[in-house]
């Protein structure tokens, strides 16, 4: 009989068994300070007339850029376990404290919050207050095309600000992701077990068979 363990390329632990780790994602934010460019504001109509990203949330806070990319494909199966979003978001407001979640979501199943952000500040229509994460994808994530969906919330009341996923811009939709469960490189360990002929008759009998040789030539 044939038994067959699937482990890690790196830890062979087939007996032992591990609880699902507590963060789904591992996160690393970047943000940039206010600068001058913060006392430069114009009109919310102006911004959207010159291309703004479409949202959910129609409010005094909007997303201005987003920039989305991909990294870390082990296994070459087009899917990706890091993922960086940068985005810059906008207010009619001379400033508001604000918080973001970042979640990822596929089709049939359930949201799935990925990292929810530190308090940072947006400063008018700055392009100096851009926020971004970069993500290593840990659990919970089966490949699959995920649609990103980022909100801000108010930091003092926790109001919903602003929304945006891709069922409003296609650049967010269909992101080829997977955890880094999926990502990791497999390989499979065969123990074999034969009940009292196992391996180590087989060695028993190989010795056996060798010192029988060295008799007969003496």
């Amino acid at each position: 009989m044939r038994k067959f363990w699937l482990v890690s390329l790196f830890v062979v632990t087939p007996f032992l068994t591990l609880a699902a780790p507590a963060e789904v994602a591992s996160t690393k934010e970047s943000f940039a300070l206010p600068s001058e460019l913060a006392a430069t504001a114009k009109p919310k109509a102006t911004l959207r007339s010159s291309g703004a990203l479409i949202q959910s949330v129609e409010n005094n806070v909007w997303f201005d850029t987003i920039d989305i990319s991909f990294d870390s494909d082990i296994n070459n199966n087009g899917f990706y376990h890091s993922l960086y979003v940068r985005f810059d978001a906008d207010t009619n407001y001379t400033s508001v404290p604000v918080y973001a979640h970042f979640a990822l979501k596929r089709a049939g199943a359930p949201e799935v919050i990925i990292h929810t952000s530190s308090v940072f500040t947006l400063y008018g229509t700055s392009a100096d207050d851009w926020f971004a994460i970069e993500s290593e994808l840990l659990h919970s994530l089966p490949p699959a095309y995920y649609d990103l969906v980022i909100r801000i919330y108010d930091a003092d009341y926790n109001d919903l600000l602003a929304e945006i996923s891709g069922f409003d811009e296609p650049a967010l939709s269909r992101l080829p992701l997977e955890d880094y469960s999926y990502d990791r490189p497999q390989v499979v360990i065969i123990e074999e077990d034969s009940g009292s002929f196992g391996w180590l008759s087989i060695v028993a009998l190989f010795a056996v068979a060798v010192a029988r040789r060295k008799f007969k030539v003496v």
